[in-house]
Parts: C-alpha cells; structure tokens; sequence
C-alpha cells in the first residue's frame, strides 16, 4: 500500500488503533498481529500461502489465529481465491448468541429511527431496562410462595389432630407440601433469576459505556476475560462510540460536571434509598418473628401452667384453640424469618451503606482532578464498583452455583 492511500484509509477510518512496542520493526508487526487476533471475532487475511518468513509475517498471524480458534477469511492475493476456516456453521460464539437473544427480548418502544450512534444506544439502555424491570420485582416476590405454602401445610397437618374430620385436614396440607415442593419448578424461579441477571448485567454494561461516553478515549469497564458472553454487545457499543467520537468531545470540566450529577449523586441517591428500604424491611420481618415467637411462647406456657400446675381441662382453659394458635403463631414466625433470609435485607442494607460510603469519597477526588487519566482511573473504579455484585450473581449462575430450572 503506498504512502498516499495509507493516508487516505487512516483519515477515514472510524478509530485508529496504535499498537507495537518500541523495539524492531518485525517485532512491532509480530506484535500488531496478536493484538488483531486476540481482539477479533474473525480474522480477514490477504496472504500468498507461503510459509512464514520470520517474526510478524502474514503466515504467523494466521497461524496464531488458528491456534486461538478464531474464524479466518483467507484471500488468496495472487489467485484471488477464497477459503473459510473454520465453516460458518461449525461455529459456536457464546457472544453472538447472547447478542442474539439481547436482540430478541421486545421492546415497548418502536426502533430508534436514527444514525445517531448515542440515540442508538440510549434506545438500547431503554430496552434492556425495561425487560429487567419486568423481570426483577417477581423473583423474590414468587420465591415466597413456597415458603408460605410450606408453613401453611406444617399448620394445617398439625391442626388436623384437633378437628372433627382428621382426614380432611391431613389432605390439605399434604396438599399444600405438594404445592411447595413443585412450585419452584412450576413457576421457573432460577430461570427467571438467571434471565433478570442476564438482561441486567448487559444494562448496566451499557450504562457504563453511556457514562464514559464523553471521554476522549475508548475504555472498557469490562473486557471478554470478565465477560466473554457480552463481547460482541460490547465491541457493537465500542463500534457505536467511535462513530460518534469522529465529532468534538466535550471538556474535562463539563465531563466531571456531568458525571457527577446525572451518574454518581444519583447512585448516591439510589443506594440510600435502597439501604433505608432495605433497613425498613429487616426491621418489619425481625418485629413480626418476635412478636409471633413471643406470643407463642406465652400460649404454650400458659397451656403447660393450666394443665400441669392448676389441672384445668382444654375445655376451661381454651388449650384446644391456643394450640391452635400458638401453631399459626411460630408458623408466621418461621415464615418472617425465612423471608428475611431470602430478600437478604441484612447483606443488602450493608452492601449498599459500604457503595454509598465509597461513592461519597470518590466524589470528593473527582472534584478535586483536573487532568483526565486520574478522573478516568476514578471514573473506571465508580462504574467497576457499581457492576460488582452483578458479576457475582452472574458467576454463580454461569457455574451452576445456584439453580436455574
């Protein structure tokens, strides 16, 4: 390629990538190679066949390539023929196939009828947003049932000794325990749990690329060794954002000014929120258990103390309904208790105070810069911290660590 054309392809390129180290020159296209490949999803290559001539040659590249099982596209550059390795349709990219189910899920809204690469991805974030919210309130509400429907089934089994008709009671609650046993499976909890996952990990992703969209370089919260599944999601965003870059970037100070209100003091927001919510609710479940222990525990004693030390019949004393309801009593106090298990108010309420805590610091630094690299180093450890918990859950569920129906 002449000097001129080179030229004339960087100036209309997208983005313009500098790779190499500072040593020879067959090191520095060795180098170039690699970097290629190990950030492509399929290697396009113009090469004659002949075997490699030394460090950073075309044969060495594809070679790699090979190695790292990536697709490769070999034009022949004296016959002009083309060869695919390996086949389109003996591939299977984990990527791709998220992409394509990010792309399915429905949207409430039409199709961003635009080219404006940021209007794209905003219509993206909507998407996304939407499906999780649609998705997240049900997971814990529905993981309840079972636990409700399984103190409901202790109860009636243990009440059935004191009514008229036995065999009745015995069969509602063997009925309820059937319930509670397969109502996990019927109601596809863990497959809900992984799909709000999935949806909302690939959201908050994308918010991280809106929230450095403004930078003037491109920078990957997380890359494909954290995240191989949203490769592709994430290169079609970066793709996007260099579109976009073409045109003048904002400065540093309406950068920090912007980012600090529309994306940090509103985190800051929503986890007080979200730790007060969650105090609120752990202090709900804690006073009902109490209370209903309590009260339970007083009945039962009152029952011993009537039968065992003033000899009073059921009749005089009531044992036959305060058993009854000492029962409900302990049942409602297992069912608080296990709720407060399950919406993990105590993990949640500490996990937030410790992300506000760190975000109100991080504020105070954020002001404080006035150069880009320390703004983005602080700006990369908010959005990292932000998607941590969301990598956590997305781990376990990759490795089967919890269930998914």
């Amino acid at each position: 390629m002449d000097g001129s054309r080179f030229e004339r392809v960087i100036d209309s390129s997208i983005s313009v990538e500098v790779a190499g180290s500072e040593g020879p020159l067959e090191e520095r296209y060795y180098e170039c190679g690699l970097q290629v490949v190990q950030q492509c999803h399929e290697l396009l290559a113009v090469w004659n066949g002949q075997p490699s001539t030394g460090l950073g040659s075309v044969g060495e590249t594809v070679a790699f390539a090979g190695q790292m099982r990536r697709p490769v596209v070999w034009i022949h550059s004296e016959t002009g023929v083309v060869q695919t390795t390996p086949p389109r349709g003996d591939r299977d990219d984990g990527a791709v196939r998220e992409l394509t189910f990010l792309n399915e899920l429905p949207s409430a809204e039409p199709a961003a009828d635009s080219d404006d690469p940021i209007a794209l991805v905003q219509a993206w974030l909507a998407k996304l947003d939407a499906n999780a919210a649609r998705l997240a309130p049900q997971v814990r509400r529905l993981a309840a049932l079972p636990i409700v429907c399984t103190a409901l089934a202790a109860f009636v089994s243990a009440a059935a000794q004191s009514r008229r008709a036995p065999g009745v009671w015995i069969a509602a609650g063997g009925v309820l325990g059937l319930i509670a046993a397969v109502l996990p499976a019927a109601l596809r909890l863990g497959k809900r749990q992984a799909l709000w996952v999935r949806i909302r990990t690939a959201a908050e992703v994308t918010r991280s690329v809106l929230a450095l969209w403004d930078t003037p370089v491109r920078y990957q919260i997380v890359g494909p060794e954290i995240l191989p599944e949203l490769d592709s999601m994430v290169r079609s965003l970066d793709l996007l954002k260099a579109r976009a870059d073409r045109a003048q970037n904002i400065g540093l100070a309406q950068f920090q000014e912007q980012y600090i209100e529309l994306r940090l003091l509103d985190q800051v927001r929503y986890f007080s929120r979200q730790s007060s919510h969650s105090a609120a609710m752990g202090q709900r479940y804690r006073l009902v258990s109490k209370i209903c222990a309590a009260g339970a525990i007083v009945l039962s004693a009152w029952m011993f103390v009537s039968r065992s030390v003033m000899k009073m019949g059921d009749s005089v004393s009531g044992g036959s309904w305060l058993s009854l309801v000492a029962s409900a009593l302990f049942q409602l106090a297992t069912i608080a208790g296990a709720l407060l298990v399950v919406h993990e108010c105590e993990r949640r309420e500490r996990r937030y105070q410790e992300i506000h805590r760190s975000l109100a610091d991080w504020e105070i630094e954020l002001r404080a810069f006035h150069t880009w690299p320390p703004v983005i180093e602080v700006v990369s450890k908010i959005e990292r911290a932000l998607l941590v918990e969301l990598l956590e859950w997305r781990s376990l569920l990759r490795n089967m660590k919890m269930p998914r129906n």
